[in-house]
């Protein structure tokens, strides 16, 4: 997928079936994948493995996935992030444009969904030629 580069992802949910899930799509799709379980944990794991996307549920313990995403996006070449929510309101997807969100996967999802909106990260990082990564192609 990327220059003979693994993509570096971080799924945050509080649902160990969601974890697991993702984690297996995510590393048949050949990313490296790591996990947590809530907010703080989040920041931990993304402050020392520095991934390219993250894939975080809004709710999860300890600080809500709206605050890690802002935080997350603090850096100017923060990651790539996708939220992950069950909400079927109408404002998630505005919300998530206020924390600088790029993406929003809604559940229930399937694995066609997760490497839908992983190639759509992919491309808008090819396209802007900005991040952190080298992209030839998704």
């Amino acid at each position: 997928m990327f220059y003979g580069q693994k993509l570096s992802t971080l799924v945050v949910d509080d649902d160990p079936d969601v974890v697991e899930f993702m984690t297996h799509v995510l590393r048949s799709a050949s990313c490296d994948v790591c996990f947590a379980l809530d907010g703080d944990e989040a920041l931990q794991q993304a402050e020392a493995n520095d991934p390219d996307v993250v894939f975080l549920d809004i709710n999860i313990p300890e600080q809500d996935g709206w605050l890690v995403c802002s935080k997350l996006k603090m850096p100017v070449k923060g990651p790539k992030i996708v939220l992950i929510t069950g909400r079927t309101e109408n404002d998630t997807d505005r919300f998530a444009g206020f924390v600088h969100a790029d993406e929003v996967l809604k559940k229930p999802f399937t694995e066609e969904d997760v490497l839908r909106v992983l190639k759509e990260v992919c491309r808008t990082v090819a396209s802007v030629g900005i991040g952190r990564l080298d992209v030839q192609s998704c």
